[in-house]
């Protein structure tokens, strides 16, 4: 009978590991796709460089004042 109480401890013991090697996993499989979702997400953004606006309070992106400076100051001034 003594030898029936250890198997049955033996069993409840392997299963409650078989459960929990199961439960880390799952949670382990979790972690990996939410954080490549967020290294994949936070890669498509693109930081943006930011530059004083000349004649105003503020900052403007430097590249659409490169790409036409031109009509940036067209527009301060209120000219059309």
């Amino acid at each position: 009978m003594n030898s029936n109480k250890i198997k049955n401890k033996e069993d409840e013991k392997s299963e409650f590991c078989d459960t929990a090697t199961k439960a880390i996993g799952i949670v382990g499989v979790v972690g990996a796709v939410v954080g490549l979702l967020w290294w994949i997400g936070s890669g498509s953004k693109r930081e943006e460089k930011m530059m004083k606006a000349p004649g105003r309070d503020g900052y403007i992106v430097r590249r659409d004042f490169e790409n036409n400076p031109k009509d940036y100051f067209k527009d301060l001034r209120g000219k059309k």
